[in-house]
């Protein structure tokens, strides 16, 4: 089977010839020319194993999904190493101000003032007018990478719907309004959700999108949130986009970090395809194997090889993590890492990404 035969099959639930293997950063279209000489290696190894995302942007952001239209970059500079980029939100009833930063050896982003900070912010937001972001389409398969049809999967993304609304304001404030406003917050998700239709409708008119990535359910897992907000601002939500993902003959993955022990059973009762990461404690609160005996096939799970792991420990903790991640049995499962490299691969991870790879070379075909 090519790689994208494989994964594709893992998660429909289908038979295939081996356990499917997914490396995060290391996805690439030619596996050729990386500036780090250790993922070089790696990918010398196995790029053929590895599918890469034919990524079609949704324009899906999480400042209520307002139309990019309506902003604009008003500065940018650089401190301390980082970019600082200002950014302006024109509503009818005034400016709304972002202010971000990115660390790009890392790839991190985060936030340094948020565009709302009061329940005044929220209503000048609000009255932003919908339209479809400029430039949403289809996807456009005129020049498409060679080994598309090997290892290429189209694919487009976007936030659960209420992480539009608490991305857009200080965490705190977010995890206040759950206590007491959160009426106004499930209005506001239904919103978003209204506006991740509409753009997913379009990029879904030619049934050419195979995988869609949903972030933002973990924000309100355990101890983050009660069992309740979870219910109420996740679950109906989420379950109208799967459907209306799976009417378009696309597959939906549900990315959450941390404790999901609570919630699985939820991802799959709102039609999921992907659960990923399944992270192990201390980082989460569940076993892999846990988690494949409560699945019970009714989802793929994605897991679980800690980034912390790779980075810090020995090939021989490397080596009993990778096993651990087989003990449950190897249906519907995609052997994948929590995280990339945050940096150039050190001897130490090399080695470990090496022996990672020597396990799953030995454990995942299928009897």
């Amino acid at each position: 089977m090519t790689a994208r035969e494989r994964f594709l099959g893992a998660l429909r639930g289908e038979e295939i010839d081996r356990v499917p293997i997914d490396l995060h950063s290391f996805n690439h279209p030619t596996n050729r020319g990386l500036s780090d000489p250790g993922m070089q290696e790696i990918l010398d190894r196995v790029g053929e194993e590895l599918v890469f995302l034919h990524t079609v942007p949704a324009e899906v952001n999480r400042y209520l999904v307002t139309p990019p239209q309506f902003m604009r970059e008003v500065k940018r500079e650089v401190r301390d190493g980082a970019v600082i980029t200002t950014t302006e939100i024109d509503t009818p009833k005034g400016v709304l101000t972002a202010v971000t930063g990115t660390n790009e050896i890392s790839s991190t982003v985060w936030t340094v003032k948020y565009p709302v900070e009061s329940r005044e912010d929220i209503e000048k937001i609000r009255s932003v007018p919908w339209e479809l972001p400029e430039g949403v389409a289809p996807p456009d398969l005129s020049n498409l990478p060679e080994a598309f049809p090997k290892r290429g999967i189209m694919h487009t993304g976007a936030s659960s719907p209420f992480v539009c609304v608490a991305g857009m304001m200080p965490y705190q404030m977010f995890l206040e309004m759950c206590a007491t406003e959160l009426g106004l917050l499930k209005e506001l998700t239904e919103q978003c959700y209204e506006r991740i239709r509409n753009v997913l409708e379009v990029i879904f008119s030619t049934r050419q999108i195979e995988f869609v990535w949903m972030g933002g359910c973990e924000w309100v897992t355990p101890p983050m949130a009660p069992h309740h907000v979870y219910e109420e601002l996740v679950q109906p939500f989420e379950a109208k986009l799967i459907a209306q993902m799976h009417a378009a003959g696309a597959l939906s993955h549900v990315h959450c970090h941390g404790n999901v022990r609570s919630t699985l059973e939820l991802a799959i009762a709102r039609g999921a395809d992907l659960f990923e990461p399944v992270e192990p404690p201390p980082d989460g609160d569940i076993t892999f194997a846990e988690a494949k005996a409560l699945a019970a096939g009714r989802i793929t799970l994605g897991g679980n090889i800690e980034a912390r792991i790779l980075e810090n420990e020995t090939p021989e903790e490397v080596e009993a993590a990778s096993r651990a991640a087989f003990e449950g049995g190897k249906h519907r499962m995609i052997f994948q890492t929590t995280a990339g490299p945050l940096c150039n691969l050190t001897p130490r991870m090399l080695a470990n990404y090496h022996r990672m790879i020597d396990v799953w070379e030995e454990l995942s075909p299928m009897e």
